[in-house]
């Protein structure tokens, strides 16, 4: 199998090219003021949270990545130029002739690791049936013993329940976060008032 070399595609125009930049100036574009959008503008398709998941897992190597996804080695190289681009995953030669490389995450790549921790969790719960059937589980590295994901009051350090949390608005709130809110804080006074 042919490594290709890695090299970002130049933008050479086009109506996908043109459909990309149109998507960068929608109104609608929150990446730099909603971290959830911020994210998904990076890692929003399946391929790159895979990828990345391999990664976070220990395969280093464009075949091995080909061979754990079955991925196509255009649609590869592409996640792989993104997630460098984007400062997620370094690539390093370990071979010359012909050239091969190996694709770490970084220390933002690494971070990503409760991202799909939480992925993993909730489609053990409601993706696999039976519910908790995974070919893969989470341990500690100290104990062996799995692991879980939980919230944990920032000042009590208490954990809290995930159904026992509200989104507030910050001083970075923008009209769009506000009306969010609002609007989720008034269907909650609805569902109050029903229950009473």
């Amino acid at each position: 199998m042919r490594e290709p070399k890695g090299e970002p595609a130049r933008d050479r125009g086009g109506k996908k090219a043109g459909a990309d930049k149109a998507r960068a100036k929608s109104k609608c574009d929150e990446s730099t003021t909603c971290p959830i959008a911020a994210t998904v503008s990076v890692l929003g398709d399946r391929w790159s949270i895979l990828v990345l998941r391999d990664l976070l897992l220990g395969l280093r190597r464009f075949d091995e990545l080909v061979k754990s996804l079955g991925i196509a080695t255009n649609i590869l190289t592409d996640r792989l130029n993104k997630l460098s681009a984007e400062g997620l995953v370094t690539r390093s030669a370990y071979q010359s002739n012909p050239p091969r490389h190996e694709y770490q995450p970084t220390e933002a790549g690494e971070a990503f690791k409760q991202v799909i921790f939480a992925m993993a969790e909730w489609g053990k719960t409601w993706r696999m049936e039976p519910s908790g059937r995974t070919p893969v589980q989470y341990v500690s590295d100290r104990t062996g013993n799995p692991v879980v994901m939980r919230l944990i009051d920032e000042k009590t350090g208490e954990e809290t329940p995930y159904s026992e949390t509200t989104g507030i608005l910050t001083e970075w709130a923008n009209d769009k976060a506000e009306w969010r809110i609002a609007a989720a804080e008034a269907h909650r006074s609805t569902d109050k008032t029903k229950k009473t």
